[in-house]
């Protein structure tokens, strides 16, 4: 019996249709949170209470470390924290850079609350602007939202008649833009450094858009525990983001702070990168739903932290976690990943060995594993030569522009496009049953090389297979499990990919485009030309 042509079409409409519904879907709850005016309760952190500190502190224009703007700057910074109650000290030091210059540190503390038995938590970001740009977002947002965020917490404890259980500072560190200058003489030279310090790090490499959790200390599995389900709504999170920016060359002060011994989290927006270190990241091109997102964070997280006195426990190991639709974190040992990896491959096999042993099954999975390798080079080589066309003929002026997320969205239907025609063509002779068997032989396969090579990522390969194996038991249609699958699995794979084309930008169609065609992996089986054996057709005999 052939698959007809409606059928696949209807799986085809079906399922773009879900990936386009989960995208907007995305859209929506990746944003950040409504921001509150300044007449909301002192207990709540008000983004609009935010925007005056900041017009308060800096101004329109770039204030680099060692510059008069930049003492301007600081020297209010001192008076408005002295006038909110806190007592500030000043750490001065003399570094070199491209030449010396003289950078300082500003660090507020409450005396009523210090404890010497107990980790300090420390709220954290960076004064300092680029030369190019007065630095709004990166990072004149996140002083101005770590204020605000402190001084709720305070007036919140206050009201209620609580105590904080151990020293709360906040650490505005200087030459950051320079390369982390602050930040490394402060662990250096300042004795609250030894103590090994709890600090919530807050930056950005854009103006807009959510807060992202995208990194953690080495062995968080005890702060992941504890504290991941207190971020604020939208939370976006991922063990795979802190993978992936522990390779790259650049940092944060979060990692000078973690590489002194300190736990904490590292927090950033990462949308609107065309404004990073640019003229116009000023304080009109500033999202206000970014800076509630900001302090919505400080504020959940020091409230759970500073209101206890019960440190963390010191553990060696990791945890895979990762975002619902920035509804709630899952979370998990690392060291499952790949037990749970070959358990799944383990399953799929015995659930699937009918399609496995069938005789065309040997067929399928070499025409499988082809397309797997032609859909990635061809891809990744399309992706290239788009990205590459866009940058010569000035579409793409530089690697980040106000208009990239529609880029991006051309290099998905152009991926989609190619990877589907690919399977069409590749798999048009194959039995639908024996195809979904193979390919999620394959898939599990890529699973356990991924929980080996980097389990932080493999999440997105094993939940889906999970869901495939309980579809192979459902006495359904191929098209009708591949169409359920393909939307299912798109639930962990698409925000993924919606943050990694705003983080890499179209510029970047080698990596985004193959990227993309995994989301259409699991609808192949639906492209098969046969959705069963075809029945043998009877002989004619002659009449007599």
């Amino acid at each position: 019996m052939k698959l007809e042509l409606p059928e696949l079409r209807r799986s085809l409409t079906i399922s773009l249709l879900g990936l386009f519904a989960i995208e907007l879907l995305v859209c929506g709850l990746y944003r950040g949170p409504q921001p509150n005016s300044s007449e909301v309760s002192e207990t709540k952190f008000s983004a609009e209470r935010a925007v005056s500190i900041h017009e308060e502190l800096f101004p329109p224009k770039p204030h680099p470390a060692g510059s008069v703007e930049n003492q301007l700057v600081r020297d209010r910074l001192v008076e408005l924290l002295r006038n909110m109650g806190w007592k500030v000290e000043v750490q001065t030091a003399v570094v070199e850079s491209d030449a010396k210059v003289v950078i300082h540190n500003v660090l507020a503390r409450q005396q009523a609350t210090e404890k010497l038995e107990t980790r300090p938590l420390v709220l954290a970001s960076h004064y300092d602007s680029c030369r190019t740009g007065p630095g709004a977002g990166d990072a004149g947002g996140c002083v101005a939202a770590v204020i605000d965020a402190a001084t709720t917490l305070l007036e919140g404890t206050s009201k209620s008649g609580s105590k904080l259980q151990r020293p709360l500072y906040l650490l505005f560190t200087d030459g950051e833009e320079l390369g982390l200058l602050g930040a490394q003489q402060f662990v250096k030279r300042h004795p609250l450094s030894a103590r090994k310090p709890i600090v919530l790090n807050f930056d950005a490499r854009g103006t807009s858009g959510p807060v992202v959790m995208y990194e953690t200390h080495a062995g968080n599995r005890a702060a992941v525990e504890a504290w991941s389900n207190e971020l604020a709504r939208p939370m976006i999170t991922g063990s795979l983001f802190t993978a992936v920016y522990r390779t790259m060359p650049n940092g944060s002060d979060f990692t000078v702070f973690q590489n002194a011994g300190w736990q904490g989290f590292n927090f950033a927006i990462i949308d609107g990168a065309h404004r990073y270190h640019q003229p116009d990241d000023t304080l009109a091109n500033l999202d206000r739903r970014s800076l509630q997102h900001f302090g919505e964070h400080a504020l959940n997280l020091a409230r759970r932290i500073a209101t206890t006195d019960a440190d963390l426990l010191q553990t060696p190991d990791d945890l895979a976690f990762f975002d619902v639709l920035g509804l709630f974190v899952a979370h998990y040992p690392l060291s499952w990943c790949l037990p749970l990896s070959i358990a799944v491959f383990v399953l799929m096999f015995v659930v699937n060995r009918k399609g496995l042993l069938a005789p065309d099954g040997l067929r399928a999975l070499l025409r499988v594993g082809i397309l797997g390798l032609t859909v990635a080079v061809t891809s990744a080589a399309i992706g290239w030569f788009l990205s590459r066309l866009m940058r010569d003929t000035g579409l793409l002026p530089r690697s980040f522009v106000w208009y990239g997320h529609a880029l991006s969205v051309a290099l998905w239907l152009v991926s989609a496009a190619t990877s589907l025609g690919l399977a069409r063509w590749l798999l048009r002779c194959c039995s639908a049953k024996t195809l979904w068997s193979v390919l999620w032989i394959w898939w599990t396969l890529a699973g356990i090389s991924v929980a080996t090579i980097a389990p932080e990522f493999s999440h997105l390969l094993l939940w889906p297979a999970c869901l495939a194996a309980g579809l192979s038991m459902v006495r359904s249609s191929v098209a009708v499990r591949s169409v359920f699958v393909t939307i299912g699995s798109a639930v962990l794979l698409v925000p993924v990919l919606h943050l990694l084309s705003i983080a890499l930008g179209p510029a970047s169609g080698t990596l985004l485009c193959p990227a993309f065609a995994l989301t259409l992996w699991p609808l192949y089986p639906a492209l098969a030309i046969s959705a069963t054996e075809p029945k043998p057709v009877p002989a004619i005999t002659p009449a007599r």
